[in-house]
């Protein structure tokens, strides 16, 4: 397959490295950003290019979060294969996203289906994300949290999406507290009471990705940044075999990360 790569910050590499190793070819790239020496500097310019689009296969989005939506429906327009970074998007309006398919490493980590299966048997469950984060972070589109979403998409995302997995669809937040750093509460996802904490923390003491369920923690990261897991290539396999994650599987997760950063408000209201 050929690709074309929206983006070339912080993930972008991961990308690369996976497409190489799958024998695939990056027939092109783009970034505002012309220190970084893309193909093109406008998205659109790339997508509007006949020339350059009739060698291309799929178009890999990895552009902030506020911009993935709006990149991802212009990109299926042009009748490509479409792979999008999480999140795929920061709100609830997914008009135009049919289509797309969405990284999702967890569903790739060697202990998603054991985790599965005890999320479904589970009396007590909490959810932990820490993770450290750099002063280059904080003065980034990510540090934003308009741009970004906070540390509920941020972390939240995928975390949030291997509990829909397991449990289901249904959903209700019985409390939560949301800012840029922390978030933290009670969701019901499935009958199952879920108590979460997230958070961006000052230095690499404590850093975690994992789960306790009745008393057993699951761990699924200690690194950085979950990519450093090298579960990037597994997604790419996905992808070619047509079984990777789509729109609607990733819907419901999305929807529970604005109904807990609207949580405050919607309840005074």
């Amino acid at each position: 397959m050929n690709f074309a790569i929206i983006g070339c910050g912080f993930i972008f590499q991961r990308h690369v490295d996976v497409i190489n190793m799958i024998g695939g070819k990056i027939v092109g790239t783009c970034d505002i950003d012309k220190s970084k020496n893309a193909t093109f500097v406008n998205y659109r310019d790339m997508l509007q290019s006949k020339e350059f689009m009739k060698d291309v296969d799929c178009i890999v989005i990895c552009t902030p979060n506020y911009l993935h939506a709006e990149m991802v429906r212009d990109s299926l327009r042009t009748g490509k294969i479409v792979l999008c970074e999480k999140p795929l998007c920061i709100n609830t309006d997914f008009t135009g996203l049919e289509g797309v398919n969405v990284v999702h490493q967890l569903h790739f980590h060697p202990l998603f289906n054991t985790i599965c299966d005890k999320l479904k048997n589970a009396n007590k469950i909490k959810a932990v994300l820490k993770a450290y984060r750099d002063d280059d972070f904080w003065n980034s589109w990510k540090g934003d949290e308009q741009k970004s979403g906070g540390v509920i998409y941020i972390l939240g995302s995928h975390i949030i999406d291997l509990l829909v997995s397991a449990l289901g669809n249904n959903f209700k937040i019985i409390n939560a507290i949301d800012g840029m750093k922390k978030s933290y509460g009670l969701i019901n996802i499935g009958g199952k009471d879920i108590e979460y904490d997230f958070e961006f923390l000052p230095s690499r003491d404590g850093q975690t990705r994992h789960l306790e369920i009745d008393g057993e923690k699951y761990v699924l990261s200690t690194k950085d940044n979950l990519s450093f897991e090298g579960l990037h290539y597994k997604v790419y396999q996905a992808l070619i075999n047509g079984n990777i994650t789509k729109l609607d599987d990733v819907k419901p997760s999305i929807m529970i990360m604005d109904k807990i950063k609207k949580f405050r408000y919607e309840k005074d209201k």
